[in-house]
């Protein structure tokens, strides 16, 4: 099971978009549309996609697998050409499945509060959500903290508690 790592990844990147909101705000505003940094994250996402869509076509729809498969590296090459904001698109779907699979390992490994564990991770979904959705609103959020440092401060703590939440109770889980 892959669940203290990315517990750890997930924290990763929380703790790196708080001190991003908390200190270095106007440099980062470029990060959302970071090309290279979409393609490293966001092909990883499409893989898992791929495997989560196979699972769910069974039966009649199992002749379509090739199909899934096939298309991986085609959307990869289309979206590192033609989508902007393609860090964020990316995160945000890393965001989303990582939070479906920190839900489901929550209730398998027995973490405890898990209903806090739980509603972190799917206000973490959310978010990637809206990053899918709107992704520029991540650029507009760090300019925002640029301007106001009080709301960057905000956003950088809240996603820093967040991260420690997640380390904590994943790492107190038991197994079942």
């Amino acid at each position: 099971m892959m669940f203290l790592p990315l517990t750890f990844i997930i924290a990763a990147i929380l703790l790196f978009l708080g001190y991003a909101f908390a200190f270095q705000p106007n440099k980062m505003a470029v990060l959302p549309r970071l090309r290279w940094a979409g393609i490293v994250l966001g092909v990883p996402c499409l893989i898992w996609s791929a495997w989560h869509g196979c699972i769910m076509l069974e039966g009649g729809l199992a002749k379509f697998h090739t199909l899934v498969w096939c298309l991986v590296p085609i959307l990869s090459i289309l979206c590192a050409l033609y989508l902007d904001y393609l860090f964020a698109r990316s995160l945000g779907g890393f965001l989303i499945l990582s939070a479906n699979e920190l839900i489901r390992c929550a209730f398998i490994y027995d973490v405890p509060l898990r209903g806090v564990y739980s509603v972190v991770c799917l206000l973490m979904g959310i978010c990637g959500l809206f990053l899918l959705g709107a992704p520029w609103h991540l650029r507009d959020a760090l300019k925002l903290a640029d301007n106001k440092p009080p709301v960057g401060r905000a956003i950088a703590a809240t996603l820093v508690a967040a991260a420690i939440l997640l380390i904590v109770l994943g790492c107190l889980r038991r197994l079942s």
